[in-house]
């Protein structure tokens, strides 16, 4: 088989995967192979490794069911432009006894002539990419540092555009006229006369006006665009926070250059769309935690989010459908119904500890993630050996031709200089191989750590599987969103949520699920009635009959699941009962109420399921081995 990649920028030039294609099917032709299949990455950067290449991981996959024996690439930068990228794809196929053959220079890995050529290629690859990337960021950094408002790459920001674009040295960004009419029209719709950013988009929206990708205008975008740093403080940040640092929090690439723009707004006008925008942040001290958001898929493809609806009794923890949001001002909404968040969580959490109780499960999802078995850790403990072996070989040779050459030299005469010249330019291609095979070396060591690092946590699974049966169940929704962060696990709901009649829960079961508690069986007798008539507040004389009937109608409620207005006549009022009921549960009347029937016949909660059929699905991070008193010794 053959695996073909092009990066963005080669595809920009015109070389895809057509042209790499043609190089090896003539290459399988004449060496006589049979070609299985193709195996191409497009769009994908050589430093990206294994796990980050789709088509990469489908041809490990097959690689390990004996799909093929060699792996056919037109170039050595096709498998990677990093030697670390290069040489840990290159060993795991060694592992599997499948061997990498290039086409350029007609070189494979089944000899020491042709892994050296592989060496040098691979070590080309990188020196070329770390030029290019270079070269690159230091233009880019010379362009940002030029006086006036250079142009750096890429969209100019909303309200802005580019002069002279396609003029090398000359791009400049100007103000666009047009969209900046947009941003003092929100200024005075904003500030001036108190429209929030809904508003502004429906306004703008009426004058036909769209974004530049001629989408209409939406509360978010239009927000995102006005209060943005080139419209608020008249600058463009160039490697500002977000820039690639190094481990010690230094720019890599050069310092963050502030790109002065001319100003939209002034920047007393900038100071007051700040300050007016700010009060509309809500304000959730007690904000209720939602583990679940944004994992759950409704079956509009929209995701769900946490959602308090503290006036629903019984249940004031929701998710609801993003897809209930209007896309733009006026636009259609999904049909989707709320789901309980107690109810989702419970049913994916079992999932999540079924999971984490199956070891065996779990050993085989980590071996996946880590992709290095038992085996493969002493084939790759043998390489290492086999590497110290050539470097001390090679060191030797250095070393004899060092005195050979010295001898040599000297008996000719030579000064310390020339002697020492003499030697530099003997062993300069003996030291450039031990250089390679030395970072080679310690790239191994490195991959070799990691994976044993990934099987101390395997060495945890028990532990785990002990844990899941005796504490996962009772774990708090803090805890438990870690766990399926780390499983990194999706709801996706494969049918409507059922909708309760009143399309609400039932506010008395809630109360009686929440209390742990089965439902009195029946209407009180007498003697139950007496029992808590006491614990009631007193009501006017002639009043305890219809305290009765109340009491009796929450009970059957209870039983029952159904609607206030349901309720049959001879319970009463519906709005009486409705209204006892949040007074009693308030002060702790109705807990003590349940509490003096201690002796009373109660039956179980009626079973209805409120959640849709659904799938529960993710992936391994063995993180997730680790128990709290076990840290990585990386500090994951």
């Amino acid at each position: 088989m053959d695996y073909l990649r092009v990066s963005t920028e080669e595809q920009k030039k015109g070389f895809g995967v057509a042209s790499q294609g043609k190089k090896t099917s003539r290459h399988i032709g004449r060496k006589g192979w049979n070609h299985v299949e193709t195996y191409a990455d497009e769009g994908i950067s050589g430093s990206l490794e294994m796990q980050d290449r789709p088509d990469l991981i489908r041809l490990m996959k097959d690689a390990r069911n004996d799909q093929f024996d060699v792996v056919v690439v037109p170039e050595g930068r096709g498998i990677g432009r990093v030697g670390r990228a290069f040489w840990r794809w290159v060993w795991a196929l060694e592992d599997l006894g499948i061997h990498v053959a290039i086409v350029d220079g007609d070189v494979d890995n089944t000899t020491p002539e042709g892994r050296r050529e592989m060496r040098r290629q691979a070590d080309y690859a990188e020196t070329e990419w770390e030029t290019i990337r270079s070269r690159t960021q230091g233009g880019l950094q010379e362009k940002a540092e030029e006086e006036g408002t250079p142009h750096i790459g890429g969209r100019p920001p909303f309200g802005y555009r580019i002069q002279d674009q396609g003029k090398l040295g000359l791009s400049r960004l100007v103000i666009d006229e047009a969209e900046a009419e947009v941003v003092r029209l929100v200024y005075t719709w904003v500030v001036e006369q108190g429209a929030s950013f809904r508003d502004a988009a429906i306004r703008l929206t009426a004058k036909k006006s769209t974004t530049r990708s001629g989408k209409l205008w939406t509360y978010r975008n239009l927000r995102d665009r006005i209060l943005s740093g080139p419209i608020l403080n008249g600058e463009l940040v160039f490697r500002g926070e977000h820039a690639k640092k190094d481990a010690d929090g230094n720019p890599i690439w050069g310092e963050a250059v502030r790109i002065q723009l001319p100003r939209i707004l002034t920047p007393e006008e900038a100071s007051a769309l700040h300050k007016t925008v700010r009060g509309y942040r809500r304000r959730s001290p007690n904000r209720a935690f939602y583990p679940l958001t944004g994992r759950i898929i409704g079956i509009c493809s929209a995701p769900y989010t946490g959602i308090s609806r503290e006036a629903v009794q019984g249940c004031d923890r929701f998710y609801r459908c993003n897809g209930k949001k209007e896309a733009v001002p006026g636009a259609e909404v999904c049909g989707c119904s709320y789901v309980e968040a107690p109810l989702v969580e419970r049913r994916v959490w079992s999932e999540a500890v079924k999971l984490l109780g199956n070891s065996d499960r779990l050993e085989e999802l980590a071996a996946e993630w880590a992709g290095m078995a038992a085996d493969d850790q002493t084939a790759h403990t043998e390489r290492i050996a086999e590497l110290d072996k050539q470097i001390a070989s090679m060191n030797s040779a250095i070393s004899a031709i060092i005195v050979a050459t010295a001898k040599q030299r000297a008996d000719d005469g030579a000064d310390p200089g020339d002697i020492a010249s003499a030697i530099t330019e003997a062993t300069a291609t003996l030291n450039g191989e031990l250089a390679q095979l030395k970072e080679m070396r310690e790239d191994a060591a490195a991959w070799l750590v990691e994976k044993e690092e990934a099987d101390e946590r395997a060495k945890s699974l028990q532990q785990l599987a002990q844990r899941a049966r005796r504490e996962l169940a009772e774990m708090k929704p803090e805890d438990q969103a870690e766990i399926i962060s780390l499983l990194d696990l999706k709801v996706v709901f494969e049918g409507p949520v059922p909708v309760r009649t009143g399309g609400v829960p039932c506010t008395v079961q809630a109360w009686y699920r929440s209390a742990g508690l089965d439902v009195p069986a029946a209407d009180l007798s007498d003697a139950e009635w007496a029992q808590i008539a006491p614990l009631l507040p007193p009501e006017r004389k002639g009043k305890r009959a219809a305290v009765r009937r109340c009491v009796n109608a929450l009970l059957y409620k209870a039983r029952s699941g159904i609607s206030w207005s349901a309720l049959p006549e001879e319970y009463g009022s519906p709005r009486t009962a409705s209204v006892y009921f949040s007074r009693w549960v308030k002060d702790g009347t109705w807990a003590r109420v349940n509490e003096a029937l201690v002796d009373i016949t109660r039956v179980p909660l009626p079973t209805v399921d409120m959640l849709p059929p659904m799938r529960v699905e993710g992936r391994f991070d063995p993180r997730v081995m680790l128990l709290p008193e076990e840290p990585s010794r990386r500090g994951s």
